[in-house]
């Protein structure tokens, strides 16, 4: 055999310099950052992990204070290089009526700048985290709808009748992504209230939380907009250091920095690609950094631990919000906790639901938690979506039975989703979670055969479930034996008149251990709302002799994956056989 030796990659020359900048604060910027400083906000956002709980490794830690120096940089920069190419430029004035009506400035010298607004807003934004961030965040969320005394305390914080408008209804949106710009209002209000950065802080917190009651041409559209683009290439550029990717933003090269940010906010440029690219990035670090599925479950249990403890607290009489939960550094919500993983890594259902399935989702996730032995978590993305995951604990005794309980749970609730399809791909991943503890726990793959995508789908009665598939074999697509394999699961699905839901698998289902191929079989059927016989098993042989091969196939499939059954129970119809299992 030939080969070839090639060096891809010439030696290059590692950085060894740190990338030490000089922010300049405007006057504003500069009062509110001082008046922080004194009450001691920014030394603890000093110590606050920009991650929260997800371990880094020393060297590339960084904090929530330097998240926030970064998009004080980027802004800079912006402003240096970058101001011809905005539609409002950085020195634009704001006035007030650009916040609500009837607001003022304290004196007729204030005339803050649209560069002003940015750097308020990017300090204020950060300074409300808790220590364990978002993981907390939850936790406040989750206790609120559990302790009315405690949900009162919260939003009795404050005696502003906009506060306790806006903390309500982020937590009856259970919107933990944003929980801490309520702290960070809190924050604010223990500040010098005669300070014309203070207010605008506040303002600009509020505006942003209740963007869509802004004036239709306000140009605080525009700060919001610039902030969001600056905060993602933030994030996303010191985060892709941590996170076990292909990809990273050289923060050191300026002109490479800026003909980024040039893309994402020129107004000469179509900007949709280079958000698009920034949009799928941010996906991939919420999948595999901030959210990566076995330890999402982890993080959610941590969430449920806290808001446990706290809500044992025998009485909230006493208690300060803002001192005593989210200041004090002894809070349950900001001290380390063991972080468990008593579940399997490796079969993990990942479920995501829209914005308007949020509410399903809810009680879903409620229901799958009653599941003996399941272990769930859930995490937000901004976009609105949230995504549900579920585990089976590592000494469960029966796992393809909690497996199918969790399967069997999941199909009721994806059937009241508002756009319900019998294609939901959903169904897909439930049927594989399910398949990967039904045999041995080992890797699953399933190929359609007479379709070019269908390979799984969910139907509720015996006339949908049969026509489906006969909509499948009339398309004329997949070869001799592939449609010998689905006609017989159709003539498998004629002869069963019991009207309920049955997920049918119209494709080939291969079962890999360690990346080498065990068994592959052809098609199932599952009956998650029956008591028995739930799983129907079929071998097809497209031939006119040895009518019992097909049944000697099925059984040396079953063999190689130490698959508990009897021979007995195979049934064969001519040239072709099933097995049905009872869980």
């Amino acid at each position: 055999m030939a080969y070839i030796e090639h060096d891809l990659l010439r030696k290059q020359k590692p950085r060894k310099n740190n990338l030490k900048v000089r922010v300049d604060l405007y006057a504003y910027a500069s009062e509110l950052y001082d008046e922080l400083s004194s009450i001691g906000i920014i030394k603890r956002l000093k110590n606050i992990s920009q991650l929260g709980l997800i371990k880094v490794e020393k060297k590339l830690a960084k904090s929530r204070y330097d998240y926030v120096v970064l998009q004080l940089y980027l802004h800079q920069m912006i402003k240096k290089s970058l101001q011809s190419q905005l539609a409002l430029t950085y020195n634009n004035l704001v006035k007030p009526n650009e916040f609500r009506k009837n607001f003022r400035y304290k004196t007729k010298d204030d005339k803050p700048t649209i560069g002003d607004m940015l750097q308020i807003l990017t300090i204020a934004y950060n300074i409300g985290h808790f220590f364990n961030t978002f993981t907390a965040s939850r936790a406040v969320i989750m206790l609120a709808e559990k302790n009315p005394e405690f949900r009162n305390i919260l939003i009795k914080s404050s005696s502003s009748q906009r506060f306790q408008i806006t903390s309500e209804e982020l937590l009856n949106e259970y919107n933990y992504l944003r929980l801490h710009l309520i702290n960070s209002l809190l924050v604010l209000e223990h500040c010098d209230q005669n300070k014309q950065s203070v207010i605008l802080a506040q303002e600009l917190l509020y505006a942003y939380l209740r963007e869509k009651d802004l004036p239709e041409n306000s140009k605080l559209h525009y700060v919001f907009e610039l902030f969001r683009s600056v905060r993602n290439v933030s994030y996303i550029a010191y985060d892709l250091q941590i996170a076990n990717t292909p990809l990273t933003i050289d923060l050191c090269n300026e002109k490479a920095i800026l003909l980024l940010l040039k893309e994402l906010i020129s107004i000469y440029n179509d900007q949709l690609p280079a958000n698009q690219m920034l949009t799928s990035i941010r996906k991939m670090l919420n999948d595999t950094l901030y959210n990566e599925s076995s330890n999402a479950i982890c993080y959610y249990s941590i969430s449920r631990k806290m808001a446990s403890i706290l809500n044992k607290q025998q009485s909230w009489i006493d208690k300060d919000y803002y001192s005593d939960i989210w200041l004090s550094e002894g809070s349950v919500l900001n001290t380390r906790h063991k972080q468990s993983h008593d579940y399997s890594s490796e079969g993990i259902l990942k479920l995501t639901f829209s914005a308007e399935d949020k509410s399903l989702s809810k009680d879903l996730l409620l229901a799958l938690e009653r599941v003996n032995n399941s272990r769930v978590g859930y995490y937000d993305r901004y976009s609105g979506e949230r995504t549900l995951l579920v585990s089976i604990k590592k000494k469960c005794s029966n796992k393809p039975r909690a497996a199918f309980r969790i399967l069997k749970t999941t199909i009721s609730y994806l059937r009241k989703v508002s756009e319900p399809s019998n294609l939901d791909t959903r169904f897909l991943l439930a049927s594989k979670f399910f398949l990967h503890y039904f045999f041995n726990e080992n890797q699953i793959v399933i190929k359609p055969t007479i379709d070019q995508k269908i390979c799984v789908l969910c139907t509720r009665g015996k006339n949908s479930r049969s026509s489906e598939i006969k909509s499948l074999l009339n398309n004329g697509i997949g070869s001799a034996d592939e449609r010998h394999e689905v006609e017989y699961m159709y003539n498998c699905l004629i002869q069963d008149t019991i009207n309920d839901t049955s997920i049918i698998i119209p494709g080939s289902i291969l079962v890999y251990k360690n990346g080498k191929k065990l068994s592959e079989f052809d098609g199932m059927i599952i009956h998650p709302m029956r008591k028995k016989d739930q799983v129907i098993l079929l071998e097809s042989k497209n031939k006119e002799s040895k009518p019992l091969y097909a049944k000697k196939c099925l059984s040396e499939k079953l063999d190689k994956l130490s698959f508990p059954y009897k021979k007995s129970d195979i049934q064969t119809h001519g040239y072709d056989c099933q097995l049905k299992v009872s869980l």
